[in-house]
């Protein structure tokens, strides 16, 4: 039985497979992290198909236009002229009936990979299909790249391509992308697609590719809420309202989410050394000291209010809570409310 697989580490010890041509019969691929999906049906495509006879045996469904009878049918033939054929089957999400796969999946045939593509929520791993398909063959659990591990998997995500990175590019595309994984990697891939392999990665390089304001940015937002300089923050802030379309207020209230979170660890442990908080909150060398003055001005409850505010935005936003504002207004109504504190 294959076993079901959940972290990056693990993902990385599926392509390995992958590329040794190690193939399962069926493969469930789902969850949230849409890039580490992408990349395995890309590499799975890779091993299976030969271009000679790729239009023969590569058949890609999709789940609001197919049934599970028609995959069935497709996957029960035997490919031409190669030794296998690829069966995907893409938006799995919409299948209405995915139970009719159990009896194929109970005795899946050889010559077909079956992929199962099923991105957002996750089947259960309980339930008669989940089950049915960690007997036949793989499950890879696309969690999200937990906020803690970001950064080192992002650094291992950069030396695996044959670049390097300075320490406060690395911060900014991570700050920048609100710690997702997913987004980051699609911002990277446009600096490696500019920059020559084997260099160093530095600062004017993300903000030109990535197409980050080298003086309006969340990385600069950030850093005038944690020294309270009311002025910058609010040029910041104009900027950022003013272009709301190029600036997601989901992905900035993340960010900040995100760092006043660490605000609060560094605040809980202001008699703790430096390398203590570092480890503890994921924090750079490079920004411990602004860090400690943003948990200073931050102080008692503050940093509640403020991480309060950030999540009443949050809900505000996706409409949970009423509000009578556009997007821009409900974000500068939240940074006033963090400047006031």
């Amino acid at each position: 039985m294959a076993k079901g697989t959940s972290s990056h580490t693990q993902f990385n010890t599926l392509m390995q497979q992958l590329e040794s041509k190690q193939l399962a019969n069926t493969y469930l691929l789902q969850g949230e992290e849409y890039r580490m999906l992408e990349q395995l049906l890309t590499k799975i495509e890779e091993v299976v198909l030969d271009e000679s006879t790729r239009s023969f045996n590569h058949h890609v469904f999709y789940g609001k236009e197919t049934t599970p009878a028609d995959i069935v049918n497709v996957s029960r033939r035997f490919p031409m002229m190669a030794d296998k054929q690829l069966v995907v089957y893409k938006e799995a999400q919409y299948c209405r009936t995915p139970d009719d796969m159990l009896e194929y999946l109970a005795n899946p045939v050889p010559s077909t990979i079956l992929v199962w593509y099923h991105p957002g929520k996750k089947i259960a791993s309980n339930r008669k299909l989940g089950k049915a398909f960690a007997a036949s063959g793989t499950v890879f659990n696309a969690d999200p790249v937990s906020e803690r591990d970001v950064e080192p998997v992002v650094l291992k995500y950069i030396k695996d391509a044959g670049y390097d990175i300075e320490p406060k590019p690395l911060h900014l595309l991570i700050e920048n992308s609100g710690a997702r994984f997913s987004v980051i990697i699609k911002e990277l891939d446009k600096v490696f697609s500019n920059v020559d392999k084997g260099s160093k990665i530095r600062l004017e390089q993300i903000e030109r590719y990535v197409g980050i304001n080298k003086e309006y940015n969340i990385f600069s937002l950030q850093k005038a809420l944690a020294k309270k300089q009311r002025v910058q923050a609010m040029e910041i802030l104009n900027h950022f309202t003013s272009n709301i379309g190029n600036h997601p207020v989901p992905m900035m209230v993340g960010a900040l989410f995100s760092y006043f979170r660490k605000v609060a660890v560094v605040q809980s442990m202001q008699r703790s050394t430096d390398k203590e908080i570092m480890s503890a909150a994921g924090i750079s060398f490079y920004f411990i000291a602004e860090y400690r003055e943003a948990a200073r001005n931050f102080a008692g409850k503050k940093i509640v209010k403020a991480i309060e505010a950030l999540n009443d935005c949050d809900l505000k936003f996706k409409g949970i809570k009423e509000s009578t504002g556009n997007d821009a207004s409900i974000f500068e109504e939240t940074i006033l409310k963090i400047l006031t504190l």
